[in-house]
């Protein structure tokens, strides 16, 4: 089975950096908040061209951390959107707030013309989540926001190395939030997240609400959390870093196969304005019979997923979200239809042939099926 990531296959390839990485930490024993993490936030912000990271717990611990920071609390509105992962929705309720949210484009991403109608008096920030590593138009949502005095945070769990107009996703918001799952586009060994800002005293604030609240090791100026980075995964990702780049050519080159291979099937294919750069942190098509489809991929040897089969809204354990009057028929009809082929960077040629030959057989297959009365 061709799988849809394959990340013992990845860390395989960098196994002895890795292996040499951690016993440097086992031998200093400098474990918490260690001399690794202060390097690799330095060496992850010249990466990604922003002049303060401020590494965490995990991508979500870095929602909140952000949200708590910039004062977001208990009634204040958050607006985003309901096709990511719970994890966005989660956060804001988390510090007592209430997700409002607005439909999605055929990007998948935040429709800046639902902004309007989502603003209420007790709206506080605009939270729009780069999908799949693909980036949202920040340069419109930015500016409605900027007009009223609304807060911008990027969920950019999915979208490191992606590019909006040649800027790099993390820096449009006031905080933009990544996370460090190992299935991430840069993934730890663990769990992981940061939050990145162009505000120095913003980030010194930000470090010590992840530790507790303290200023020093015997002085609480705040109610902070407990969400530090293990000085084990920066080491790790210190060794994962400097692939970053070829990691991500090398995702675009499969998306670029799969997308000149399907481009005459009828399906929706992921697409992207041409400034700016889509990581596919997954590459993901809307088809008709998706089950279909995927069993005709099971039986032909490729895993598939759906990212996300029900939006947020949906959920049961969802309660208190504002949803439009009309609903948000884009999110509901591609959860309906969205289906997660293979993309990861150690996919060899063959396989992505493979993918190819058995994706194009699963909806000649369909199509065939449709047509019989």
């Amino acid at each position: 089975m061709i799988p849809t990531s394959d990340v013992a296959r990845e860390q395989a390839l960098l196994r002895d950096e890795l292996l040499a990485a951690a016993a440097r930490v086992i031998d200093a024993g400098d474990f918490i908040l260690g001399s690794e993490v202060d390097r690799f936030e330095r060496e992850l912000a010249r990466t990604l061209e922003v002049p303060e990271v401020v590494a965490v717990g995990s991508g979500t611990d870095a929602l909140i951390l952000a949200f708590r920071e910039l004062g977001i609390g208990r009634g204040d509105e958050v607006i985003t959107v309901a096709n990511t992962f719970v994890a966005t929705a989660a956060s804001i309720v988390s510090v007592g707030a209430i997700p409002v949210f607005v439909d999605v484009g055929i990007d998948e991403n935040m429709v800046p013309d639902g902004l309007r109608a989502a603003v209420s008096s007790r709206t506080k920030a605009i939270v729009p989540v780069h999908l799949r590593g693909r980036p949202a138009d920040m340069t419109r949502i930015c500016d409605f926001a900027e007009q009223r005095g609304i807060l911008v945070i990027e969920d950019a769990a999915q979208a490191i190395g992606a590019r909006h107009r040649g800027q790099l996703t993390g820096t449009f918001g006031r905080i933009a939030c990544f996370s460090l799952h190992p299935l991430k586009v840069l993934g730890a060994c663990g769990d992981g997240g940061f939050m990145t800002t162009a505000d120095p005293e913003l980030a010194h604030r930000l470090r010590i609400l992840r530790n507790h609240g303290l200023q020093t090791r015997d002085l609480c100026v705040t109610w902070g959390l407990n969400s530090r980075l293990d000085t084990l995964q920066a080491a790790l990702l210190r060794v994962k870093l400097p692939h970053l780049h070829s990691w991500i050519e090398r995702r675009r080159a499969i998306a670029a196969t799969y997308l000149a291979a399907f481009a005459d099937l009828d399906v929706i294919l992921p697409n992207h304005v041409d400034e700016d750069v889509h990581v596919y942190a997954s590459f993901v098509v809307m088809v008709d019979k998706r089950e279909a489809v995927r069993g005709h991929l099971r039986s032909a040897g490729v895993e598939t997923r759906v990212h996300y089969p029900i939006p947020i809204h949906r959920q049961p354990g969802a309660s208190g979200c504002v949803v439009p009057p009309a609903g948000l028929p884009v999110t509901e009809r591609q959860a309906n239809e969205i289906l997660s082929l293979p993309m990861f960077p150690a996919m060899t040629d063959g396989e992505v042939q493979e993918v190819v030959a058995a994706f194009r057989d699963a909806v000649e297959r369909r199509d065939q099926a449709r047509a019989v009365p």
